[in-house]
């Protein structure tokens, strides 16, 4: 058979290591292979309302910010890759800091009953502030599970700041190599952990500084590439902070973007720019979202 081995339907690494051996073909392969069968299986076909269905059904991250949910379409979702952008102090990882928290609230008050994963390229993990965070969402969760009880007359679910920090794993990470490196051990996590619903990374940019254009664009789309496949297959969320670069316009004007440029641009599903108002308020400007319109908003942090 001379079809591709590239029409199967095969994780990418695999068929990267075959093309590595030479095998470019279905002919060129092993037929008695056991896993034959399963290599060369048409990929299953889905119709737009499947799909549709599909991702209603995984649903999505609350931030409890109300008007900041409403603006996204309910929150952060499942399965799709979302960027926090702005300069330093802007907000966003503390709002990757309080997703960590919030994906954790049980599902009768919004929340997921999940877990989450903190890539940190930038030294940026606070401890002390996630334990901040998470003893303010305790003290919501308490004032709202008293209100739950009073009208349905039924136990719930206890939360601690303990057990909120326990469900939150971290992962330093120094250059794109270990970028990519972490697909693996990513993967088998996950597998190890399957209530993860979450992962961050803060920020993008920084292990990529050192790349040139082209090896950036290439390390980006393989690792986003393989990083979404991964977010639809065990149902979790990305989120990811990039820091903003400046550019020369017509006129020579300068002027100030989300780095990494606009290849990435189009790997990612949700932008949101944020700007710092006064303490403690910041402005949130959603420039990307495939569910609602451009829109800014204002909004506090929790605790």
């Amino acid at each position: 058979m001379y079809q591709p081995i590239n029409s199967l339907d095969i994780p990418e690494n695999k068929m990267q290591e075959l093309k590595s051996t030479g095998y470019y073909h279905c002919k060129d392969v092993d037929t008695d292979n056991p896993l034959w069968d399963v290599l060369t299986r048409t990929p299953e076909t889905k119709t737009a309302l499947d799909l549709y269905h599909e991702e209603q059904k995984m649903g999505s991250i609350r931030t409890f910010i109300d008007h900041f949910d409403d603006a996204l379409g309910g929150g952060i979702p499942i399965g799709k890759i979302t960027e926090f952008c702005g300069e330093s102090g802007t907000g966003k990882t503390q709002l990757c800091f309080q997703l960590c928290v919030t994906v954790q609230l049980p599902s009768w008050c919004g929340g997921l009953d999940g877990a989450a994963v903190f890539l940190s390229t930038n030294q940026s993990f606070a401890t002390h502030r996630i334990r901040q965070i998470a003893l303010g969402v305790v003290n919501h969760y308490e004032f709202i599970k008293t209100k739950h009880l009073v009208h349905r007359k039924r136990k719930v679910e206890e939360l601690c700041v303990d057990k909120i920090m326990g469900n939150i794993s971290h992962i330093y990470i120094t250059d794109h190599i270990e970028l990519m490196a972490v697909l693996i051990k990513l993967k088998q996590f996950i597998n190890d952990h399957p209530m993860v619903r979450l992962v961050v990374i803060d920020s993008i940019s920084a292990p990529l500084k050192t790349l040139n254009g082209q090896e950036r664009t290439t390390v980006v789309f393989n690792f986003f590439r393989e990083v979404q496949r991964l977010s639809q297959e065990f149902c979790f969320a990305i989120v990811i902070t990039n820091d903003l670069t400046t550019r020369i316009g017509s006129g020579s004007a300068a002027y100030q973007t989300p780095s990494l440029g606009g290849s990435y641009y189009h790997r990612i599903n949700l932008r949101v720019e944020l700007e710092k108002k006064s303490s403690p308020v910041f402005k949130a400007i959603i420039t990307k979202n495939a569910l609602k319109p451009e829109r800014e908003i204002e909004f506090t942090l929790l605790a």
